[in-house]
């Protein structure tokens, strides 16, 4: 339903009329947050004063009409929901994705800087050796190994994940006896060529070809080529190198650092390095074996190679194979593997990595992006960081020793590190994607981390970990009541559900209850319906998800819990029981309350999204028969229109595309071709059923002659028919089945066609400031007498 005074609606919910408005504050929200009625003006232009909280409103009747007829007569026009938005938040929500690249694991570093040079650290052996041990090439080795031997500074450039500091480390380790050392990721490479020079006057001079690694540099961003240019005259005077490590993404300052850089070709299979790495470890600990031979018989084991088929999914890091090597190669006991030990034990060790990047994390605002990455993990980056600043605020205050009155916010320095440079710490990557607005598809940067695991690991670690669940629960339903973005809310539903399976009667009550019965605020339905879809898919949570939507169910006291509850079927309940699903909805429909009907429209919305070949004829025939069903009539009407304006499909893509020419033949004749050139536009999804399906068609034409006929809602019918008719104008295809449709409609009576004709004249008329006059002439005509659609 559509808000009577605001142009831009959101997807679903009741409109935020004055109908919806309770005579006190809504359970759960406090003063100040927009709970209780609003104040309206007497006629010497005061405002009026709203009855005390909690006290009966004697108008309060007359001003929240809630029957479902009382909706149409202020029913403004608006820009129908975008039903293919709703379909991806589906699927984005079915699987909560809140989603190193070094061989190895310790690194001894060693800081260089300060008024005295510092000693040189040696690279550890617990670095050096598995690369000389156990490397497995990379595509393209000759050439990049040709490239590095002609440059004393390399810029290493490839993908978090892909082995670069294995790949940089045997770079350096030929010849064979060159002497390594790693250099800190703060290093001033400024500075750089001056200490070694000091180093190499005071009395430890560096050995002759040394070789010098540095991963990751931190302010690489303002890094210039002429710095490394007089790096290299240093190096080439003392014979040594430098090999530096970068991002894929990795930016650089100027042209003259391209001379330097070597790009990391394709990594070698995750299998490759696990056969390697376990053989030389086999053969240090079992001198005079086999360790080939043992290698290749262990990895030959269904169970085991079940679990590395689980493990090395698309972007896990090379580190992972080699670390299951080490692992295998101390569990390993008489010759087997217990391979349920051995998750428990790579479980363990995955989580202790975390729990060392986690706590490394420099500052509260860092911490707080990490989160707010978890909960939106894949939106566009303004959209993250945004968040992340909100939680900040309600954690982070003035720096110490400070108070608000010596220095204003922001507490931290804006421009510390660079949006790259984040990245690198959280692990995170960005990519520019296309996403679905209200105006169309546009170009955005999306962040999500690179391992997909880390979302839920973020949040389990904050939640358990950290006392601050009062604070995270508030800034979840900031997030969650945030109307400019859908994506935000189902996204941040989501999270609150997950943090229910950590702790429900506590997220339940402090967050899911009060947003459930909130009257004003009816877009928070949805968002419980996405946060109890997680509980509801782990058989342990689920009987307590059917107990409160039970409660929510059966109270006919609390329409807008009923509405709640509903939302409930669609989103939660309906993908594990779809039949039973519709069986509730059935049940409410009986209730002439415009909250529930809304919820029953977007519930039967989310369950035809779920599978539309599947669910499409059940949902349509469920509606068809409640307009025969005196007492479900006028629901029936309302959810058909609501479907009918609100859902839209893609024709070239997505189930609905997948449908094979053959489901289009009828019954006397072969599959109809495309109607149009461009089957990828956008076309009502109701209508693009009905043209693939000839069953659904005739259902189709029979819901809207009794809609067009009954006249309950006829500014919606208006509306939909309108939506319809703006995407026949742009589309041939559409405007074909679109105009075949109505003739078919007009075709049962003179009243529908007089109906039908009045919609036509008014897409042309002339003050029409939005006319479709293509699709009005192309009805008018197929309604005239031996008329046919063009």
């Amino acid at each position: 339903m559509t808000a009577p005074a605001a142009p831009a609606a959101p997807p679903a919910g009741p409109p935020p009329t004055a109908a919806a408005t309770p005579p006190g504050p809504v359970a759960g929200t406090a003063p100040g947050d927009g709970a209780g009625p609003p104040a309206t003006p007497n006629s010497n232009g005061s405002a009026a004063t709203s009855p005390p909280a909690g006290a009966p409103d004697p108008a309060a009747e007359l001003r929240t009409p809630t029957t479902l007829d009382s909706q149409d007569r202020s029913l403004a026009p608006s820009a129908p929901p975008d039903g293919m938005r709703r379909q991806h938040n589906l699927r984005r929500s079915s699987q909560f994705v809140i989603g190193g690249d070094q061989v190895g694991r310790d690194k001894y570093v060693v800081m260089l800087g300060g008024r005295e040079p510092t000693p040189l650290q040696r690279l550890s052996p617990m670095l050096a050796n598995p690369v000389r041990h156990a490397f497995v090439e990379p595509a393209e080795w000759p050439r990049m190994r040709g490239a590095c031997a002609e440059k004393r500074i390399v810029i290493l450039r490839g993908a978090r994940g892909t082995g670069k500091t294995a790949t940089a480390i045997r770079l350096l380790q030929s010849p064979s006896d060159r002497r390594v050392f790693n250099l800190d990721q703060n290093v001033d490479l400024q500075r750089l060529g001056h200490w070694l020079e000091l180093d190499g006057e005071s009395g430890n001079p560096l050995p002759p070809g040394a070789g010098f690694l540095l991963c990751e540099p931190a302010g690489w961003g303002a890094v210039r080529g002429w710095v490394l240019q007089q790096l290299h005259v240093v190096l080439e005077r003392i014979d040594a190198r430098l090999v530096l490590t970068v991002g894929a993404d990795a930016a650089l300052a100027d042209q003259d650092l391209l001379e330097f850089v070597v790009d990391l070709a394709d990594p070698p299979d995750h299998v490759d390095v696990l056969a390697r790495h376990l053989a030389w470890r086999l053969r240090a600990s079992q001198e005079g074996a086999d360790a080939e031979g043992v290698s290749s018989r262990l990895l030959a084991d269904p169970d085991l190679l079940a679990y590395t088929r689980e493990l090395f999914v698309p972007g896990t890091p090379l580190k992972v194979a080699a670390d299951l090597a080490l692992v295998i190669s101390q569990q390993l006991d008489g010759g087997a593997v217990d391979v349920d030990r051995l998750r428990a034990r790579m479980a363990d060790r995955l989580t202790e990595d975390f729990d060392i990047w986690f706590g490394g994390l420099p500052d509260v605002p860092s911490r707080c992006l990490a989160i707010a990455l978890a909960v939106l993990n894949g939106l566009p980056y303004e959209v993250i960081v945004r968040a992340a600043r909100r939680l900040a605020e309600r954690l982070d205050g003035p720096p110490e020793g400070g108070t608000a009155g010596d220095r204003q916010p922001p507490w931290r320095d804006p421009f510390g590190l660079t949006r790259r440079e984040r990245e690198r710490l959280l692990r995170a990557r960005s990519r520019q994607t296309d996403i679905r607005s209200p105006w169309g598809n546009v170009r955005a940067d999306v962040l999500e981390y690179v391992d997909d695991g880390y979302a839920q690991m973020v949040l389990e670690h904050v939640w358990r970990q950290y006392q601050i669940h009062d604070e995270l629960l508030e800034w979840l339903h900031d997030l969650a009541d945030d109307r400019g973005s859908e994506e935000v809310r189902v996204w941040a539903g989501t999270a609150l559900g997950l943090l229910s399976t950590y702790a429900f009667e506590a997220v339940l009550t402090r967050v899911l209850r009060p947003m459930a019965l909130d009257e004003q605020r009816y877009w928070l339905r949805d968002v419980v319906a996405y946060a109890l879809r997680v509980p509801a898919g782990d058989a342990r949570w689920r009987p307590l998800v059917e107990n409160v939507v039970a409660g929510l169910y059966g109270n006919p006291a609390l329409p807008v819990g009923q509405a709640t509850a509903a939302r409930i079927h669609g989103v939660s309940l309906g993908p594990l029981d779809t039949p039973a699903a519709l069986a509730a909805l059935d049940r409410l429909a009986v209730i002439d309350d415009f909250r529930v009907a809304n919820g029953i429209g977007d519930s039967l919305a989310d369950v035809l999204l779920q599978d539309e070949e599947r669910n499409a004829p059940l949902v349509l025939s469920r509606i068809s028969s409640w307009l025969n069903d005196r007492r479900r009539n006028v629901a029936g009407q309302y959810v058909f229109l609501w479907l009918a304006k609100s859902l839209r499909a893609d024709a070239g893509s997505g189930d609905l595309a997948g449908a094979e020419a053959g489901d289009r033949a009828g019954a006397d004749g072969p599959a109809r071709p495309a109607a149009g050139p461009d089957r990828s536009a956008s076309w009502p999804t109701l209508l693009l059923l009905a043209d693939r399906h000839p069953q659904l068609r005739v259902v189709l034409v029979d819901m809207w002659q009794v809609v067009l006929n009954a006249g309950t809602f006829s500014n919606l019918t208006e509306q939909a028919l309108t939506g319809w008719a703006a995407m026949a104008e742009t589309d041939r295809g559409v405007e074909t089945a679109f105009t075949r449709m109505l003739a078919d409609v007009a075709a049962r009576s003179d009243r529908t066609r007089q109906l039908v004709r009045r919609l036509a004249a008014g897409w042309r008329a002339v003050d029409n400031l939005q006319p479709h006059p293509r699709t009005a002439y192309a009805v008018e005509a197929a309604l005239a007498p031996g008329g046919s659609p063009q």
